[in-house]
């Protein structure tokens, strides 16, 4: 049994849709919106004037820089993150409890696999989805940087800032693995892959609003910054490092449970 290609066939129409939403958002937000935005700039101004502060962090504007490319692409990440979060939990809970809510993970486990190769084996495959649809992400975002006439020379700031998403996702997605491994049950896919993106999305829009820098250590949609990355082509080390040291935890935790839990009975 290949459980890699098994689990490619069973979830990549999934994935696709979720890349074509996120492309999709992708050229609306800086085809469409952009362009409004900059045209009506003094009545948007106006408009977010309007707004509390706290409203207008917690959903990812500022005036300082939202009507620059970099500054618009930045923010619409809060979105991008959303969606890349919610596309990566439904890859790690779906691959990794499929056999628990079907209730055939005792005849999985007779096949003659070790269960550290099989976990291997369902995570290479989420990798594999994350990682076709991101390579797409980022090449729209060259032909749309390309497109809006911005310097050529710093193309490679702004490939490393839509980069942000993939790495975001990584840590999604070992969150999901290791509540799909350590669940009883995943009564609903989807149900329990949008809490996990809402939580980030909620946990990314607290930490702009208090600003307490304590809180974006438990924030996975902060701990890549791309109008950091766009403007200077980098990340922020302490945090790049946690979410590393996050990812492998919460891995490592998952794989050991994987090995060594007692097949739920039927």
């Amino acid at each position: 049994m290949n459980v890699y290609r098994f689990e490619l066939r069973r979830t990549w129409k999934n994935a696709a849709v979720w890349t074509a939403a996120l492309l999709a958002l992708l050229a609306a937000l800086t085809l469409w919106a952009y362009p409004v935005f900059i045209d009506g700039r003094a009545a948007v101004e106006k408009i977010l004037a309007g707004f509390p502060p706290e409203f207008a962090a917690a959903f990812g504007f500022s005036l300082d820089d939202v009507f620059s490319y970099a500054g618009f692409y930045a923010f619409g990440f809060l979105y991008y993150f959303l969606f890349g979060a919610i596309m990566a939990a439904v890859a790690g809970l779906d691959i990794f409890s499929r056999e628990n809510r079907n209730k055939c993970q005792d005849f999985l486990l007779t096949k003659p696999r070790g269960r550290g190769g099989l976990f291997c084996s369902k995570l290479l495959a989420a990798l594999t989805l994350l990682t076709a649809s991101n390579l797409l992400f980022i090449l729209e975002s060259i032909a749309l940087y390309r497109n809006a006439g911005q310097d050529p020379a710093a193309l490679g700031k702004a490939v490393l800032a839509a980069s942000a998403l993939f790495f975001t996702q990584i840590v999604m997605l070992a969150v999901s693995v290791f509540i799909a491994v350590f669940s009883k049950r995943i009564r609903s896919v989807s149900g329990t892959a949008t809490t996990i993106g809402f939580a980030g999305f909620l946990l990314s829009a607290l930490h702009s609003i208090l600003e307490k820098d304590a809180l974006r250590y438990i924030t996975p949609f902060k701990y890549f910054d791309v109008t950091l990355a766009f403007s200077e082509g980098r990340f922020e080390t302490p945090y790049v490092l946690t979410a590393a040291a996050v990812t492998l935890m919460l891995l490592a935790l998952a794989f050991i449970r994987y090995c060594r839990a007692d097949v739920a009975a039927a």
